[in-house]
């Protein structure tokens, strides 16, 4: 049943639960019209796998406070969605989690592993090259917590693969679909489960966790024997709102019929819209309230779409498997641990995740929960007819409240001449003027204005909204921006290191003094990045404005401090100048 909350949403004649496949066909019928095409990036070692493989050759783990590892509750090859449902439901109060790779290879079977490896056909881009030089210092210092952070352990990697390719089936490439309403959109949800996010030792990003869990979501309007998609998400990081979400005619989104088309990141498996490599910025979970006051902070990485690997959807080269799901699936509900090993890293990016349906706290994921309110969608309208109908709403409501506000402006009025009519015949003092009459008199003006507005749009309706939306949400992929020269990599690549470097070597032994140095070593440094970023000119520019400026205050605090009589004298003459100046050509304009 959908909430009362969304009922409001729903366009005339629209029944709460039109259009929900009523059978495990009509839902997979439904999935399968409109099931996004995935293409992979060269090099990517995980595709989207079963859970009931994945699980049956995992154990399932406890935490224990007091022990470094925990508690093996069922150990490989005996579980299964029913008995993790059940031992779920169990330990509901206890932390849960799921191990894959139940060690990590050793350094002689790591060698072997990558010997025996295909090639890659992936090659990193500079990812420093992109970013700023105080965000390499921030990645520098996050990289190196992670030697006093849980992470994987090394030979994860390797260890997942093997048992994946062995044991996994990875031809064979599942989604868990979910069919339900939401605030009068029908939403489709695709959700796509990987045995190991390898982005960190496969594809130089931030992290690595065993299991990943991502998803596609389709918001539907239309009538409900006919549906159409207005909407589509994908999931990216910890993403939300405008920045993942695509109107269906929007230029960024390619399409394979009805079917939308994915760039999944290399290892990472977050969605984008269009192919390349971009530039993106993960905040750590202590850290994301600094986003308040400085936009874009975080730690940058280059993610890598290239859909130059394998593809999974119509027109690709292997095929969806659908597997339906709802709030009800026991596994789906029950189990609120994590789906691969828990490392306890303090700023959880190397944790595995939890399910489809909950966070790692174990609370329900808004993306599942209440999709709409999550994409921002709320206050869309569900097509142009509904749009229409809503402009009429308001407007009904708009005469409504003009009415009562013109009734209460003559009340005011009214009530303001009686005042004063008591006070010239008592001969007392007139009240003073009535604020709110002013105030009602603009209200009533604002919403003349706007039923006139929505009165035109009966015969001229409003042009549609871009279909591209605000580019402030629209990440650009490098390829299509200005290409990094040869010394703008080398640079970005040592800089963090340079300034480490330099930094040590002024504290040991300064050669002009700690200040003086650390000031001379930061000119240098910005100097050389401005150059790495072809503003050198602009630098020395603001370095001479600064310079002078800097200067001439010093030159004045002195005059004032040292020689205030000359000071005061020298601002005393010239304004009986200036005044002198201007009242001679006032004289002379007269004459």
């Amino acid at each position: 049943m959908l909430p009362r909350r969304n009922r409001r949403f729903l366009p005339a004649g629209w029944r709460v639960d039109a259009g929900v496949p009523e059978t495990h066909d009509d839902a997979v019928r439904l999935l399968t019209r409109f099931e996004p095409v995935v293409r992979y990036t060269a090099g990517e070692l995980f595709l989207p796998t079963a859970v009931d493989g994945f699980l049956h050759h995992a154990g399932l783990w406890r935490h224990v406070p007091g022990t470094a590892g925990g508690e093996c509750l069922v150990p490989p090859g005996g579980l299964d969605p029913a008995l993790l449902a059940e031992r779920g439901e169990r330990f509901a109060g206890d932390r849960l989690f799921l191990r894959f790779a139940q060690e990590p290879l050793g350094r002689a079977e790591y060698r072997r592993w990558r010997r025996e490896r295909h090639a890659s056909a992936f090659r990193p881009a500079s990812r420093f090259a992109a970013v700023g030089l105080s965000a390499r210092l921030v990645d520098a210092a996050l990289r190196m917590s992670l030697l006093v952070r849980g992470k994987v352990p090394g030979g994860t990697r390797a260890a997942a693969h093997l048992r994946y390719t062995a044991h996994l089936r990875p031809e064979i490439s599942p989604y868990y679909g979910r069919v339900f309403r939401d605030a009068g959109y029908l939403v489709l949800q695709y959700w796509y489960f990987y045995a190991m996010n390898d982005w960190r030792s496969t594809f130089g990003g931030v992290n690595d966790h065993e299991a990943d869990w991502e998803h596609v979501t389709l918001f539907l309007t239309g009538p409900p024997d006919r549906p159409d998609p207005a909407w589509v998400l994908f999931s990216s990081h910890d993403k939300e709102g405008r920045d993942v979400r695509r109107r269906w005619d929007d230029p960024d989104l390619e399409h394979v019929g009805e079917h939308p088309v994915v760039y999944a990141g290399g290892g990472s498996h977050a969605g984008a819209y269009r192919r390349g490599d971009y530039v993106t910025k993960v905040s750590a979970p202590g850290l994301r309230r600094l986003r308040r006051y400085a936009d874009g902070f975080g730690i940058p990485f280059l993610d890598y779409h290239r859909g130059d690997g394998p593809g999974i959807g119509p027109g690709e080269e292997r095929r969806w498997t659908p597997v339906v799901v709802t709030d009800d699936t026991p596994w789906v509900r029950a189990y609120r641990g994590l789906w691969g090993l828990d490392t306890q890293d303090r700023f959880g990016g190397e944790r595995a995740p939890a399910g489809p349906r909950y966070t790692r706290d174990g609370t329900v994921r808004p993306s599942w929960a209440y999709p709409v309110t999550w994409a921002l969608l709320d206050a869309e309208p569900l097509g142009t007819a509904h749009e229409a109908e809503l402009r009429e709403r308001r407007l009904a409501a708009v005469e409504s409240r003009l009415r009562d506000v013109r009734a209460g402006i003559e009340e005011d009025r009214d009530t303001s001449r009686q005042h004063l009519a008591a006070a010239r015949a008592t001969g007392r003092e007139r009240p003073g003027a009535d604020a709110g009459l002013g105030r009602s008199q603009a209200e009533r003006v604002a919403l003349e204005e706007e039923r006139a507005a929505l009165v035109r749009a009966r015969t001229h309706p409003p042009a549609p909204a871009p279909a591209a939306g605000d580019p402030a949400h629209r990440p650009v992929p490098l390829e299509e921006q200005a290409r990094r020269r040869r010394f703008r990599a080398a640079w970005a690549a040592a800089s963090a290191s340079v300034v480490l470097a330099g930094a040590a070597l002024i504290l040991v032994r300064p050669p002009a003094g700690v200040f003086w140095s650390g000031a001379g070593l930061a000119f240098v440094i910005v100097a050389v990045e401005a150059a790495a970023q072809s503003r050198l000119l602009r630098f020395l520019r603001a370095t001479l404005v600064t310079v002078v400026a800097l200067t001439a205050g010093w030159a004045v605090v002195m005059l004032v401090t040292r020689h205030w009589r000359v000071a005061v004298a020298a601002v005393l003459m010239a304004v009986a100048i200036g005044l002198w100046a201007g009242n001679l050509r006032a004289w002379l304009a007269r004459r």
